[in-house]
């Protein structure tokens, strides 16, 4: 992982905390008023993309639509802003691990496989995750229109459970929606292959039955 640099706006970066295709993710701090500070994930726009405009318009586009929904099982986005060139999102700072993470640890490890809590707290998460996804795809615009929001990457990697026990759907940068500035372009296809309904995968048009069937696959 890369040093994290000192600052972004009103943001000083701790370290980062994951870096993918796009953006990395640090831990930073929001500074305010004296003896005001808030920890946050800060997603930052790879610096090499911050000029092209497709990725621009993607990482807006991820900001607007997450922020828009307020519920306890998805991840708030409360900031986006540039600052130096450089793009940002900040998010609610979530203290636990993918279920991805959680899965791997169950299969190593018998007497948690065997446990007979385990498909109760499965059946938990899964529970939550859907209170989640229903409140994105519900979302509607100020005129009470849907704005017909399918997150398109429903996967274990992107279902955040936190140690206090709660579950947080995350990471809405391919998300479609009514309003996005960014246009997925005709037979491209986007998603994580192993939790793709037939439709997505053959790029059709798609709609929230896709999350439905990606979490299905989780």
């Amino acid at each position: 992982m890369r040093a994290a640099p000192e600052r972004i706006g009103r943001y000083q970066l701790c370290f980062e905390l994951a870096s993918g295709g796009m953006a990395s993710v640090y831990l930073a701090r929001a500074e305010g008023a004296p003896g005001f500070e808030k920890l946050v994930a800060l997603k930052r726009i790879h610096p090499h993309l911050a000029d092209e405009k497709d990725y621009v318009e993607m990482f807006l586009d991820e900001a607007r639509i997450a922020s828009r929904i307020t519920h306890a099982n998805v991840c708030s986005v409360f900031d986006f802003g540039e600052a130096a060139g450089e793009y940002f999102i900040a998010m609610e700072y979530l203290v636990g691990e993918p279920l991805s993470r959680v899965h791997r640890r169950v299969l190593a490890h018998a007497d948690q496989r065997s446990s007979p809590l385990l498909a109760a707290r499965m059946a938990r998460v899964i529970a939550q995750a859907c209170e989640g996804l229903h409140a994105a795809h519900e979302l509607q615009d100020a005129d009470g229109e849907s704005l017909h929001v399918v997150h398109r990457d429903v996967s274990a990697e992107n279902l955040f459970v936190t140690y206090d026990g709660a579950t947080q759907v995350v990471d809405f940068g391919i998300a479609h929606a009514r309003q996005r500035v960014h246009h997925t372009e005709a037979g491209q296809v986007k998603g994580t292959f192993p939790y793709m309904a037939p439709e997505q995968m053959t790029a059709a048009v798609v709609d929230r039955r896709v999350d439905i069937w990606a979490l299905g696959a989780v």
